[in-house]
């Protein structure tokens, strides 16, 4: 009896030691998991910063497609259709900065194309964002997702009647400013255009990336029937690649026919916009290119209005290679 009691003893201290080991690499996984999913977090990072300050001044990289082009530049590229286009582009706005814009444009009806998928707003007339990595905090989130965050996050700023702003480092936020209390104004930018007397649309792509098929519909969908003397004013955050992209793509869908997607590409850089050509440029997704070129196609082919949407010829063009 005595023996068992031993042996019984012993099987429960090695049965707790093999127990406890368990439970204490248990306890270390969970933990590292944590760690790692803490230090994901703090790397993705959203900033709430300030894009621009409320000021009389064109907002940055604006430019049209009526603006002269240097002829040594130009050399035998072809510019017809260009002028016709009436249409604009820059970088993110401001109160002030969107009224200069309907100044310059002049009596025309107006419509505001903003391109940013990241949130975004107007706090006193200046430009606000929530700034993630790379700029794409709101990657992977639909547009109706999108635009309900962005009234929540200035509802809460009106509702708070408070504001701190973080800064960021290269230019990329103006830092003159790190709190306002009381703001006497928060709007949407949906809001903020339609003061002004314009009218408004939101495609939302990540920077740097192309345009997600849905959104391309969206777009064409929403120009093809406009009233003929409409002006188009696109803007992503810089006012580079996106507003770019998007310039290109209304030139294609009027001049493809008549005009290589070479010259078509050259001309958008020559009045300002970016060369999304350019492999070495690290800022420019191989996938935008390639994008770019197969809505050349798309167009160069279209003979029905547009009323065959961009995600059927893809997917038909899919089908056929």
């Amino acid at each position: 009896m005595k023996n068992k009691k031993i042996i019984y003893i012993i099987g429960v201290v090695i049965i707790g030691a093999l127990t406890s080991g368990y439970f204490i690499e248990h306890y270390y996984n969970i933990t590292k998991k944590t760690d790692i999913k803490t230090e994901g977090m703090q790397n993705s990072k959203i900033n709430l910063v300030i894009d621009t300050e409320n000021k009389d001044v064109l907002p940055k990289n604006f430019r049209t497609t009526k603006d002269e082009i240097n002829s040594e530049k130009l050399g035998d590229t072809s510019l017809l259709g260009l002028s016709d286009l009436n249409i604009s582009g820059s970088g993110a706005l401001s109160e002030k900065g969107l009224a200069m814009i309907k100044e310059k444009i002049g009596n025309k009806i107006t419509m505001d194309i903003d391109l940013r998928q990241e949130d975004h707003g107007f706090v006193n007339g200046m430009g606000i964002s929530w700034f993630g990595k790379d700029d794409q905090a709101n990657k992977g989130l639909s547009r109706d997702q999108i635009i309900a965050d962005e009234k929540n996050k200035l509802n809460e700023i009106s509702k708070n009647g408070y504001v701190m702003f973080d800064t960021l480092p290269k230019g990329k936020s103006v830092n003159t400013i790190s709190e306002i209390n009381n703001p006497e104004n928060v709007q949407t930018e949906e809001e903020l255009a339609k003061s002004l007397g314009m009218s408004y649309l939101r495609i939302t792509v990540t920077d740097h990336e192309k345009p997600l098929d849905d959104q391309v519909d969206l777009f064409v969908e929403s120009v093809i029937n406009l009233p003929q003397d409409t002006w188009l004013h696109f803007h992503c955050r810089g006012g580079a690649g996106r507003t770019t992209t998007f310039m290109a793509m209304y030139d294609m869908m009027h001049n493809a026919k008549n005009v290589s997607f070479e010259d078509i590409m050259k001309r958008q850089n020559l009045i300002g916009g970016s060369d999304l050509l350019k492999s070495e440029d690290k800022d420019e997704s191989q996938d935008r290119s390639d994008f770019i070129n197969k809505f050349y196609d798309y167009c160069k082919e279209n003979q029905d209005g547009f009323q065959t949407s961009w995600s059927q010829w893809i997917k038909k063009s899919e089908k056929k290679s």
